[in-house]
């Protein structure tokens, strides 16, 4: 086998997370956000990291070979020793270096990243913890000469003790610091740390985006624990979502970080690091730059103050200007794992989930495949569809379960199914055969469920089976509809179950 092939490579990852607790492994060392650390790998060794997240925090883990032949990979693993994720090759062959980036954390948990040198491959490597995407844009710790510039005549700025200050003392004002910097991508990660004035006890501070001119969009939380977010175009304000409050969030806490992930008409919002709330909007094209904002309300005393530190944004990792495609996906709710497919690029932003079966059932006692079609036969083309499955079987045998979509007629549909032998496929079925598309094993042991998750984007179709990246099939978009599909290669009486069947549409 040819283990330099990433498809070959997958499997064997799997079978080397599972060797992995026997290996000899370093003492731990904790991992600070944006701060590059450094280790070294000998053959057949694993070095360990520690790093704290909270639940909804979206991360990004580049591990990096500096010296020797080093081929890293690593893995996540939770308190509990459940092996989360994992990070290989992002850009094989041109490059050995390990991602994973924006992934959503699932819990609050201190976890282990475990690196390794694939095969006897040893060297030196770097390993940053980033928030948001996987690499760093631009970043600011205020130490240098002020380059900031004011939105408006009523905000006073200054940049002192390495932390830029905002000042407001009109009643019902808005003052924002603008980045002087007009070229972000489409897709970023803003943070930066928030002090609030030690004597300000009512206060509203936030940050905008997609700032130009006078046009923005506003997020702003306050002193009683609550967020708001608006857009402001064309001298015409809109709120999106009036104050709400959110168990993350410390009501009268005046130090915190802020952040938010800009991506196409999604805006989500975290605070210190938990997401805190999204919102989908189109009102301001995609562009601009972003500000650090304060606002005042209409007391008797309407003076605000603010500091902004530490200030970082990140961008997604291009390779020939197009995102990384994952080789790995957190399982998930089918809500989750749409936004986690927006976020890490796979998809684009917007859309909606167009179907959501809890459960069904389809059966086949004779060879064949056999289709039950979803959603009353509604058509779609560009899609996610997933589900989750489990089956029975009067005899041993070739069997399996999957689905069908973008499907014509009962004799033109693609079909991704996985087997009770561990084989796995995605076909289409053109009159009465199926042309080549993508087909391999992996091992079950006693697994008695798969997940399997399709991306059917334009002419490409991206196939995960338990989250695991395993082939793209290109053919032509495409128009069907999608259903529930028993495979069986042998006579016999087959019944699937299917949990959380989903489809995500969009334009």
């Amino acid at each position: 086998m040819d283990v330099r092939n990433p498809m070959n490579r997958i499997s064997v990852l799997i079978v080397f997370s599972l060797l992995l607790a026997g290996l000899p492994v370093q003492a731990q060392d904790n991992l600070t956000l944006f701060t590059p650390a450094t280790g070294h790998i000998a053959s057949g060794d694993t070095q360990s990291w520690t790093f704290r997240a909270v639940e909804g925090s979206v991360l990004s883990l580049l591990v990096q070979a500096t010296s020797g032949d080093l081929d890293p990979q690593f893995s996540i693993i939770s308190s509990s020793g459940t092996n989360l994720i994992g990070g290989d090759d992002y850009n094989y062959p041109a490059s050995g270096d390990a991602l994973l980036e924006a992934i959503t954390m699932p819990r609050t948990d201190t976890y282990t990243v475990r690196i390794s040198g694939f095969g006897t491959t040893s060297g030196d490597y770097t390993l940053t913890l980033l928030a948001g995407y996987g690499q760093v844009n631009a970043s600011d710790d205020f130490s240098g000469a002020a380059t900031w510039k004011t939105a408006g005549d009523a905000v006073e700025i200054a940049v002192a003790d390495e932390a830029l200050a905002l000042a407001l003392n009109r009643p019902q004002q808005t003052g924002i610091a603008v980045y002087p910097n007009t070229n972000l991508p489409a897709i970023y990660y803003l943070q930066t740390t928030v002090t609030i004035g030690v004597n300000q006890d009512n206060w509203m501070v936030g940050l905008t985006a997609r700032q130009g001119g006078g046009d923005y969009y506003l997020l702003l939380l306050n002193e009683r624990g609550e967020w708001r977010f608006l857009v402001r175009d064309d001298s015409t304000e809109k709120i999106l979502r009036d104050w709400v409050s959110h168990p993350a969030i410390v009501a009268g806490n005046k130090t915190f970080t802020l952040g938010m992930l800009v991506n196409g008409s999604n805006f989500d919002f975290f605070y210190n690091g938990s997401l805190i709330g999204r919102q989908t909007d189109a009102t301001i094209p995609e562009g601009g730059t972003f500000g650090l904002a304060i606002q005042t309300g209409g007391t008797l005393n309407p003076q605000m103050a603010a500091q902004f530190d530490n200030l970082f944004i990140t961008t997604p990792l291009l390779i020939n200007k197009h995102p990384v495609l994952p080789t790995q996906l957190l399982l998930s709710t089918p809500a989750s794992m749409a936004q986690e497919l927006q976020r890490r690029n796979v998809i684009p932003s917007g859309g909606e989930m167009a179907l959501n079966v809890a459960e069904s059932f389809a059966e086949l006692a004779k060879p064949g495949v056999e289709r039950f079609l979803l959603g009353r036969g509604t058509t779609y083309q560009h899609l996610v569809m997933g589900t989750t499955f489990s089956w029975q079987a009067d005899t041993a045998g070739m069997t399996g379960c999957g689905f069908i979509f973008r499907a014509v007629d009962e004799n033109h549909y693609l079909l991704a199914y996985a087997d009770r032998t561990g084989g796995y496929g995605l076909a289409q079925r053109v009159d009465d055969t199926f042309q080549p598309g993508i087909f391999g094993e992996k091992p079950i042991g006693s697994k008695e469920s798969f997940h399997l998750l399709v991306v059917a984007l334009e002419d490409q179709i991206h196939y995960y089976v338990d989250g695991l990246y395993v082939g793209t099939l290109q053919l032509p978009a495409t128009e069907g509809a999608v259903g529930n599909a028993v495979v069986n290669f042998e006579p016999i009486n087959t019944s699937c179950q299917f949990r959380d069947t989903w489809v995500w549409r969009w334009d």
